[in-house]
């Protein structure tokens, strides 16, 4: 930790400043329909030694998907071994996650941080940060902006609580007086109380030390004051009217204390009736109506290393029997610095509850009985992995502070101020879910909405259109829709909220329905091309080939017919010579991988079947021209 300083007395323990079945049998022939099973396919492709991007995403994003990581791992691992073009970022980030399910944690590591390098993407930041950085804490990140407080030392700087405009803090910097009071436990200044003037634009315009009035030769912080300004509330190690207190080990402990404001000074300094010599009782918070005193105390009967606790001020100034707030808040480890705004949520740090790092910041609503048994983190950038302690509110609206030992701070520990960022604008997220290859619409489909760290924000199922909607989508992210069919392979679509609506996502399926007439080439959704005035089989077009080899295999009684077509340049008798010489050449490569002649039929169509209007004379692009020099493989029985 930065910062060495405690205010407890010579004891650590405030610290304060210091985690279906399978289809039917596949082979089975029906009059008009079969059924292939597109990752067996694409699995004995792989198998043979085929490779290629599309191929291994499949698979790998096919296991990803159904919670099978160890599997993923290794088509992801073939992915990357590729020496190809760059892949989407989203692979580094699955690949990641997958070597984690199999415990390869420096290699995850090395993932992320080329996928930190490739994106920028927060996910990778808050990683490098963090290792056991809690994701789902991170949800707030973009609702507030946090800057310097302005009124930071180098030494150890945090909060207390507002007086008008005017902040009442707590710090161990060297007085103006240079005159030193220094801790022989810390080496360093013990603490005083100032206070420091803000203006409208919540910006300090002076720092003033309180002297002579209640900082003493030891420690003081965390005061609190009434709304008439009459009375304060402190913490003060065990010293009044020049005694000191120790308890049974000669050590001194905190306790409260109580000052009234006479003639513009504070005075008559009371010890509270519930403080003790032998234990620790600090950092009071006042309820809106005054009624009630907060405090943290290690005092006996806790549940852990301190405890917040509860205590009436009765309408006469005596002081009722303090109340533990119960462990639904407090834990086995530290629960310190309470806060109450104005609609009595209650603010407060921990080390015990689950968190990013050291003291966290969380919040809790009182229930209908006005009992607090439910927190929720405050998250980043409220919180860091170091300790972030002392929220209170000021009278700045939407403006909040906060003390933190977070990395680049000025000094030990720095007030921070915090300002909550305008709402963005929400909107309806509607679109659909089709099929990949009908493009009719897929009802019954889970579709899940997730953030940029995939964590779940809402789930629903698609409507008999295929449709599904999200309500409250913002509009300045960037979500995840993934979709989810026992009959389909799941996918993943990387959106912008912002975006347009009434898209319609497609989604393969698992096993594919087809009839005599139906293209091989669309139903397994491949491309086989031929490159200008040629007609061998390209690299490229020979891990698709595999894809159609395979599947014959898989179902012997199955015969098609290859269909081979040209662009339009050249005479139309070169490009009826040129498609039969492709058609043949396609046809003798099946034979050549085991394919019985008997079952394909191969013929050319020259320019007669143009896929686009690029005939003669027409200006057309390369990419154009391409998507006319095609295969097509259809099915005859």
């Amino acid at each position: 930790m930065k910062r060495i300083i405690t205010i407890v007395s010579l004891v650590c323990f405030f610290l304060s400043p210091a985690q279906n079945d399978r289809e039917k049998e596949l082979d089975k022939q029906y009059s008009w329909y079969s059924y292939i099973d597109a990752i067996k396919v694409y699995e004995k492709v792989a198998e043979k030694g085929h490779a290629s991007i599309e191929l291994f995403q499949k698979l790998g994003d096919a296991y990803y998907f159904n919670g099978m990581l160890d599997k993923s791992k290794g088509w992801y691992e073939k992915l990357f071994q590729l020496d190809n073009k760059p892949l989407d970022s989203e692979y580094y980030f699955r690949y990641a996650q997958s070597l984690k399910a199999v415990k390869e944690y420096k290699e995850a590591d090395k993932m992320m941080e080329k996928f930190y390098t490739i994106t920028n993407d927060y996910r990778g930041e808050l990683y490098l940060k963090n290792k056991l950085y809690l994701i789902d804490i991170n949800n707030s990140l973009d609702k507030y902006t946090i800057e310097d407080a302005g009124i930071n030392s180098e030494f150890s700087d945090y909060g207390g609580n507002f007086k008008d405009s005017k902040m009442y803090f707590v710090s161990n910097r060297i007085p103006k007086s240079g005159k030193k009071k220094i801790d022989k436990w810390t080496n360093q200044n013990f603490f005083n109380i100032y206070r420091a003037e803000f203006n409208d634009s919540v910006k300090a315009v002076y720092i003033d030390e309180i002297v002579n009035e209640f900082n003493t030769q030891y420690h003081e912080s965390s005061p609190v004051f009434t709304k008439d300004g009459q009375t304060m509330f402190f913490t003060r190690n065990n010293f009044i009217n020049g005694k000191i207190g120790m308890d049974k080990d000669k050590v001194i402990k905190l306790k409260l204390y109580k000052a009234s404001l006479i003639n513009g000074k504070w005075d008559k300094i009371t010890e509270l009736p519930f403080n003790n010599d032998q234990y620790n009782v600090a950092h009071p918070a006042l309820s809106p109506d005054e009624k009630t005193l907060y405090f943290a105390s290690d005092m006996p009967g806790g549940f852990g290393n301190s405890d917040l606790y509860k205590v009436a001020i009765n309408s006469d100034g005596t002081f009722g029997t303090p109340v533990n707030l119960g462990n639904q808040i407090n834990t086995r480890a530290r629960e310190t610095f309470p806060f109450i705004t104005s609609n009595n949520t209650l603010y407060f740090s921990s080390d015990g509850l689950i968190g990013l790092g050291g003291l966290d910041i969380f919040k809790s609503v009182p229930d209908e009985n006005g009992n607090y048994i439910s927190f929720q983190n405050c998250g980043a950038p409220i919180n860091s992995e170091r300790d972030d302690f002392a929220f209170i509110e000021g009278p700045f609206k939407n403006v909040f502070f906060i003390s933190s030992n977070r990395e680049g701070g000025k000094g030990f520990d720095d007030i921070y101020k915090i300002k909550a960022n305008p709402e963005a604008k929400k909107i309806e997220y509607i679109d659909a879910i089709v099929d990949e290859i009908s493009k009719e619409p897929i009802q019954n489909t889970k579709v899940t909405l997730l953030d940029a760290n995939q964590n779940v924000i809402a789930t629903t199922t698609t409507d008999s259109l295929g449709n599904f909607k999200f309500s409250d989508v913002r509009v300045d992210r960037e979500y995840y829709v993934k979709a989810e069919n026992d009959n389909y392979l799941t996918k993943e679509y990387r959106v912008k909220g912002g975006e347009a609506k009434n898209r319609k996502f497609e989604i393969a399926p698992k096993i594919i329905q087809t009839k005599p007439g139906d293209d091989l080439v669309k139903l397994l959704n491949i491309t086989i091309y031929f490159d200008l005035d040629k007609f061998f089989i390209r690299e490229d077009a020979e891990v698709e080939l595999a894809k159609i080899i395979e599947l014959l295999k898989m179902y012997p009684n199955l015969k098609i017919d290859i269909r081979s077509h040209t662009d339009s340049r050249q005479s139309e008798a070169y490009n009826l010579r040129l498609s039969n010489f492709r058609a043949n050449a396609t046809r003798d490569y099946l034979i050549k991988k085991g394919i019985a002649k008997e079952r394909l039929t191969c013929k050319g169509y020259g320019e007669s079947q143009l896929l686009n209007n690029c005939t003669d004379d027409v200006p057309c692009t390369r990419e154009q021209h391409q998507q006319n020099r095609r295969s097509e493989f259809i099915i005859v029985q």
